[in-house]
């Protein structure tokens, strides 16, 4: 079944002052390409933010948001009191000692005083596991949003091939048209001059060898019998996908250009504006 790459997901850990909020946003891209943006992380914890959203999302431009959650901005600062006087205490040993005056600002940031438990370890869990409810559903609205564009494409699918079976039909009395056609030429060029039976049979197999699409119409079947197989697959399927989309298109330009029949062309046509709509939806899946 196909996934979308387009997503959004929320999630929240932690109580209080460690209160954790996490939002997933991603969007299509041949590449996996992850923004983080809001709360400053320590690299370590960069790292493992980025390891699981790679492990998860394959694919696709991801922008991630880190931020306290609602809640704990909403409540009342806690004051940390023992960490103000532990380091006003060590200020005055430096001033004592070594003469030199020290800002308090210059050690601390506001964070330090006024949010409590600001365990490293604790903070890194909280936040992946915000993250983990957040990709849980990115993953939920990617494959239901994948189960609407299987939906589309494989009626999409099944139109080509339908239309593939009027070229097949409409292919077969090509040769014959384009062999009236050119004796009705000839009779009209030479009036009553009778026409070399053989000479005239030899340039229509040559003809119908030119505009011959049998060979292009088997890929053509062959490329969406593979096509149906791999949007039934559970697994990423996009790249190939786009590269049979590439060889349809290729094989029926050439259907359209040796075919040289009014019918046909206009059924290529049509065949095309499908090709470019399915194109359009497989551009979003992984």
């Amino acid at each position: 079944m196909l996934t979308s790459m387009t997503g959004f997901g929320r999630g929240a850990s932690g109580k209080g002052d460690q209160g954790i909020q996490v939002i997933v946003r991603t969007y299509n891209a041949r590449f996996l390409e992850t923004k983080i943006r809001g709360l400053s992380l320590l690299p370590e914890i960069e790292s493992s933010v980025r390891e699981k959203i790679n492990t998860s999302l394959i694919r696709g431009t991801v922008h991630v948001t880190i931020e306290k959650n609602q809640d704990s901005k909403k409540g009342d600062l806690s004051f940390n009191r023992k960490r103000f006087e532990a380091v006003e205490n060590v200020l005055t040993d430096i001033q004592r000692e070594y003469g030199r005056s020290l800002d308090m600002s210059s050690l601390l940031s506001s964070e330090d005083l006024f949010l409590n438990g600001d365990d490293k370890e604790m903070k890194e869990k909280t936040i992946l596991s915000a993250l983990d409810k957040a990709l849980k559903q990115v993953h939920e609205m990617r494959n239901k949003e994948g189960r609407t564009i299987h939906d589309d494409i494989v009626s999409r699918v099944n139109s080509l091939s339908g239309q593939l079976e009027e070229i097949r039909n409409a292919s077969g009395s090509i040769v014959t048209q384009q062999k009236e056609k050119m004796e009705k030429r000839v009779n009209e060029l030479l009036d009553s001059v009778s026409v070399d039976e053989q000479r005239l049979a030899q340039e229509v197999a040559l003809l119908a060898d030119r505009a011959d699409i049998s060979e292009e119409l088997l890929r053509i079947q062959s490329h969406l019998d593979q096509f149906k197989t791999l949007i039934e697959l559970n697994e990423p399927t996009g790249k190939r996908l786009s590269f049979l989309l590439q060889e349809l298109g290729r094989e029926i330009n050439t259907v359209g250009s040796k075919s040289g029949s009014g019918e046909v062309i206009n059924i290529v046509v049509d065949f095309k504006n499908q090709l470019e709509k399915i194109r359009e939806q497989v551009q979003n899946v992984l």
